[in-house]
């Protein structure tokens, strides 16, 4: 929870209008530009007064002792103009990318391969810069040049280390004086060498945002530093970790909301996922999650207005605030005034979204380590290639295990939050009834030993697959670190099922939704028993070696293990569930593993519809006394771009555990209150319309 003290404590709304080439934006009319930008209701802009259009070029629009040339001071123009309390300006600075004018006169400042080669920028042009390298110099240089100006302050775009780099002698330098040898050549993943390589990358990185923070604040200490974050993608993948990081940050910001390729194959959650992470990491900072305006490659043509409404309220429904980015060209075309209705709604009711915190009573875990050392597929980003694709078939994909759970748990309507790593230690595991780990492979013994603390005094645990056997380096373990929790015995085996089913035991509660007899077995299975004193739950059938011959005889390797522990409870999927249902979507896992879920930890928030819907996900957050409810309808055309949305009608909605008392009820968007019930021990009441997306406030009527 925030509670605000300083402007960026409050919610920002950012612009980032990219500039035209220098001598058009030379040209351009600070005082009409500066209207534009109020007029769609933005009170923040990432000004770009430095020329990236071919990667940080040197080209400055103010007085720069280190810049390559200095051209009008466009910089003064626009903090004379700006009035800072209605639109701050907040200088963009690109730290990870060297233009050709910078890297061919600075070779000493790229980042290099093992063979010594720059490693070529994925852009097209020029290369990336190290942060050990001289380049150091050149990037303090420039904050301090811009700390002159009155500015609210300065985002970093990066900085980031390929996963092949870098090598060069300044790294080579600084990495053996700090571990005593050279820097390893392509070192085995979970060997001490990629262990020490790692930890020295991630800390170069931390102390480069350390170094800088430490630049801004002595020229200007009032205004905020922060840097473009990782998301949920292995950080290996450039080596920036938030944990290290946020003690230099004002707050984070990750691009979240960049939406590019076929989106029919994109999660229209993911903007709620990145603020959902960031949330977890902050420590009680700001958060805002950056949402492209454009649907990549295509940089210039905008998104539909439904995505835009969904992008948006996937990010605030959860605590983020905004940054939203286009071509400066594009800032009258017609779509941009849906960006002026939802920035002209947010400011309206920016009460509700400031100083709010999470009221979901269930954890979801986001593991970098199973995404670093185990195996995972990952989304192409401005900073790393896509991996498509995993190497060994006996392993799971970790990122669609957590895919899997967080869009049934969303398609589910159970508010939940997200935890990382450092949650499972920090003590952020006793704030949930209910901990899920999906296909969790890579624990350090001190988290499994928090899980086992956790679920002893109480908590609930569901696990899923090999969630526990191998350490935080991917090293293999000979059973889970967590079996005496999830009541597993035996060799424990990995089974790959191509054709198998799993046949629906008769009054098992976990089953209770399921009209089939059969279900397809996961693909992946660990084979064991389950513990004298657990209760297994259906059982596999030997492997079925073709897709038409007669159904195998059963085994003793059950579906799933339903086991107490201390005072707790867990319940174990010995299969990669999770995974299934992010591949093929199949509505009985959905209604599985959600029911298990809600079961567990009954949510407080209750939605029903006319019809049988699962395209509506909720997000429930308090705010002192009151309950503040967001309902984001993503129901349209079974395709992505979506162009319109269908809405709901005469929505049911029950707050349950409500103190007593006469309470109230609004609805923000269409500005109605709503009739109250008070019903066993709750909140009823119904919303007549919703389209894409509402806010209804819960608060106590005061006498």
């Amino acid at each position: 929870m925030t509670i605000p003290r300083r402007w960026h404590e409050k919610p920002m709304r950012i612009i980032d209008f990219i500039p035209p080439e220098p001598d058009r934006f030379e040209n351009l009319n600070v005082e009409q530009q500066y209207r534009i930008r109020l007029g769609l209701g933005f009170n923040a802009e990432h000004v770009e007064v430095n020329d990236v259009s071919l990667g940080e070029s040197g080209i400055t629009f103010y007085p720069s002792e280190v810049a390559l040339e200095v051209r009008k001071d466009v910089l003064k123009e626009i903090v004379e103009t700006y009035d800072a309390e209605a639109l701050r300006p907040l200088v963009y600075f690109n730290v990870h990318w060297l233009a050709p004018s910078l890297s061919e006169r600075h070779p000493e400042w790229l980042q290099l391969g093992e063979d010594g080669r720059m490693l070529p920028s994925a852009y097209g042009a020029g290369g990336y810069s190290c942060v050990n390298s001289s380049f150091r110099e050149y990037a303090f240089g420039t904050i301090r040049a811009l700390a002159r100006y009155a500015i609210g302050g300065i985002f970093l775009d990066g900085p980031i280390f390929r996963e092949d780099g870098c090598y060069c002698p300044a790294c080579r330098e600084r990495f053996q004086a700090e571990y005593g040898h050279e820097a390893p050549a392509a070192p085995r993943p979970g060997s001490r060498e990629d262990i020490e390589w790692a930890a020295f990358r991630r800390s170069s990185i931390a102390r480069f945002m350390e170094d800088s923070s430490l630049v801004l604040k002595k020229h200007r200490p009032e205004a905020i530093i922060y840097m473009n974050n990782p998301q949920l993608a292995p950080n290996r993948l450039c080596s920036r970790d938030n944990r290290m990081t946020v003690p230099y940050q004002d707050m984070l910001l990750a691009e979240g909301g960049f939406l590019g390729g076929d989106l029919r194959t994109l999660p229209v959650w993911k903007p709620a996922a990145t603020a959902l992470l960031l949330e977890a990491q902050a420590g009680g900072k700001p958060y805002c999650v950056a949402i492209a305006g454009r649907q990549s490659p295509w940089s210039r043509y905008l998104l539909t207005p439904a995505e835009t409404w969904l992008a948006h309220a996937m990010a605030v429904a959860h605590g983020a605030w905004t940054w939203y980015g286009v071509y400066n060209d594009n800032n009258r075309d017609t779509r941009m005034q849906t960006v002026g209705e939802i920035n002209a709604f947010l400011k309206e009711h920016e009460e509700w979204y400031t100083g709010t915190s999470s009221a979901a009573r269930i954890g979801l875990v986001w593991s970098y380590a199973t995404a670093n050392y185990y195996q995972t597929t990952a989304a192409e980003t401005d900073f790393t290639d896509a991996k498509t694709s995993v190497g060994d078939r006996r392993k799971n994909d970790s990122r669609k295990a957590f895919h899997g759970w967080f869009d049934l748990l969303s398609r589910s309507r159970i508010p939940f939050d997200l935890l990382d790593d450092t949650s499972l230690t920090d003590g952020s595991l006793e704030k949930y009834e209910a901990v899920i780990l999906p296909g969790v492979s890579c624990l350090s013994a001190a988290e499994a030993e928090a899980v086992r603390r956790y679920v002893s005094e109480g908590g609930k645990l569901i696990a899923t697959f090999d969630t526990g056997f191998y350490d935080e380096y991917g090293r293999p373990l000979e059973m889970s670190a967590l079996s005496d929790v999830f009541g597993l015995e035996g060799d424990a085996a990995v089974r790959v099922c191509q054709y198998d089913h799993v046949p629906v035991p008769e009054g098992e509660e976990l089953f209770r939704s399921v009209d089939q007899t059969l279900v397809p077995a996961p693909g992946l299975v660990v084979e064991g028993q389950a513990a004298a004193d657990a209760l297994p739950i259906g059982f596999y059938r030997e492997p079925q070696v073709s897709r038409y011959c007669e159904l195998p005889p059963a085994t003793e390797h059950p579906f799933a293990i339903r086991n107490g522990y201390g005072k707790g409870t867990c319940l174990y999927v010995t299969g990669n569930a999770d995974t299934m249902y992010a591949d093929y979507s199949l509505p009985e896992y959905r209604t599985m593993l959600g029911e298990a879920a809600a079961a567990m930890s009954a949510p407080q928030v209750e939605v029903e519809f006319e019809a049988e819907l699962e395209s509506v996900h909720l997000s429930l957050r308090r705010k002192d006394e009151s309950l503040v409810l967001h309902l984001i309808n993503y129901t349209g055309s079974m395709t992505r771009p979506l162009t319109g949305i269908l809405k709901q009608r005469d929505v049911a909605i029950r707050i349950k555990d409500i103190p007593e008392g006469e309470w109230a009820a609004s609805a923000l968007r269409t500005g109605e209150a709503l009739p109250v019930t008070r019903r066993d021990g709750g909140l009823a009441v119904r919303l007549p319309e919703l389209d894409e997306y509402e806010v209804i406030v819960f608060s106590p009527v005061q006498v």
